[in-house]
């Protein structure tokens, strides 16, 4: 989230998105399966039954109430983040708690007293062990909010931070949200932001000094003047940074929803690309910049979810729908193995074609992201996504499943169907209509 250089930063927004949170967990493994053994296995343990979907900037006051919490339930929200405007009080944030909990949401909770390293700064201790006491026992809370995007050279005080929270309260999360890809390195800038030579640095110093609960990154990806390279290939250097990890940890991803400096409006289509592109390269959370239409006069804000006089503004139903997407597929897809993800048709710089390390072969035309899950039961899983966000597309998924029936879901009634037909390779061919944007989820034991 960054103005003004390669990150777009500015005092104001820094100052924005310092204040939210969300919660999730992945595991990651090396498995075979069918005989194929792939490159890296992502598995999701989740906390909870359901997928965690939030937003950065949650309703300011006088706006924190029972009503505006029920229509952020309503519209697929899960876990509530803190206000962007206002004092963070200790009062407020149980006041977020509480209607938190009355609307069956979870929150993270952004408190000032909050160090960012305990050497060398003597009140640290005192405040760490006062917040947690503060919060610990609501039933609503999910998790810390520490600190937001740093350099490598905060990772040492970070990593302290961390793991007295952990201590003191080992079921919340210590939340730290990572700089993009796009951030300046020290091959690109003095002094850099990112503070190491390269982004698979950045994250991997990260993992190994502040162990986190998990991997977080924001990416925005629609400018106005055109597409932001790189989300497909941040999506990689997470799974890369994550693969083989013991205990695993999982990532997230934070993407864009508000207009605002130079990103444009977006659609519903724009919207189900980011949270199906997440989804299949095995995301098992997802959080929208932001919610809330920001009080911020640096930049000129509009087509939000939430408008600043608390009315839904233009992209709470196309939110509402591509939520209501996101948790039906995440039954199936929140605590499963994720085993590859590859793109077909004409395959982006960042992008990896198929290495034939799973028994799936798009035939047809279109841009695809297809990710290859285990889950729960015995199931693989098939995610076909269309990258396009723009036009419809109807490739088709062929099958090295032997005799075993498939299936197919119907995302809008969550009902399961047998699908496919047996070619003379004796692989099942299964046809997909993918909306702009949207996906597709094929099942066999």
């Amino acid at each position: 989230m960054s103005e003004g250089n390669v990150c777009e930063r500015t005092e104001i927004a820094m100052r924005i998105v310092r204040r939210l949170c969300s919660r999730f967990i992945v595991a990651i493994s090396i498995c075979a399966l069918f005989g194929l053994v792939a490159r890296f296995a992502v598995a999701a343990e989740p906390p909870s039954a359901s997928m965690p979907i939030s937003f950065w900037c949650g309703p300011p006051e006088p706006f924190i109430t029972l009503d505006q919490y029920r229509q952020i339930a309503a519209a697929g929200f899960t876990v509530v983040m803190p206000p962007c405007d206002g004092e963070m009080t200790v009062a407020r944030n149980h006041k977020i708690l509480d209607t938190a909990r009355a609307a069956g949401l979870k929150a993270i909770i952004q408190d000032a007293r909050m160090p960012l390293s305990i050497s060398g700064n003597p009140t640290a201790l005192t405040n760490l062990r006062a917040i947690v006491k503060e919060y610990k026992h609501h039933p609503a809370l999910m998790g810390y909010f520490v600190t937001d995007e740093p350099g490598a050279e905060a990772f040492g005080g970070l990593a302290e931070v961390s793991a007295e929270l952990k201590r003191l309260d080992p079921d919340r999360i210590a939340y730290i949200n990572l700089l993009p890809s796009y951030a300046t390195s020290d091959l690109n800038a003095t002094p850099s932001q990112l503070q190491t030579d390269s982004y698979d640095r950045y994250l991997g110093l990260f993992i190994q000094k502040v162990k986190p609960d998990v991997l977080s990154w924001d990416f925005y990806h629609f400018m106005k003047n055109g597409d932001r390279p790189g989300f497909l290939g941040n999506l990689y250097a997470a799974q890369r940074a994550v693969g083989g990890l013991q205990p695993p940890i999982p990532f997230w991803q934070i993407v864009l929803s508000v207009e605002h400096g130079p990103y444009r409006a977006l659609t519903e289509a724009e919207l189900r690309f980011e949270a199906m592109q997440t989804l299949v390269f095995g995301g098992s959370g997802l959080v929208y910049f932001t919610y809330w239409q920001p009080n911020d006069p640096s930049f000129k804000w509009s087509n939000s979810i939430r408008n600043r006089d608390g009315t839904p503004g233009p992209l709470y139903q196309p939110v509402k729908n591509v939520n209501a997407e996101v948790k039906t597929l995440a039954k199936y897809l929140f605590g499963a193995k994720l085993i590859s993800t590859f793109q077909s048709g004409t395959v982006p710089a960042d992008g990896r074609p198929n290495d034939g390390f799973v028994p799936i072969r798009v035939v047809g035309a279109g841009d695809m992201s297809v990710g290859f899950f285990r889950g729960s039961g015995g199931y693989a899983y098939a995610l076909a996504t269309n990258r396009d966000y723009k036009i419809p597309i109807s490739p088709a998924l062929s099958l090295n499943v032997g005799k075993r029936d498939v299936e197919v879901l119907d995302i809008r009634t969550n009902k399961w169907k047998k699908t496919g037909t047996v070619d003379a390779e004796g692989r099942t061919v299964v046809k997909t209509d993918l909306e702009p944007g949207g996906a597709a989820l094929i099942r066999w034991l």
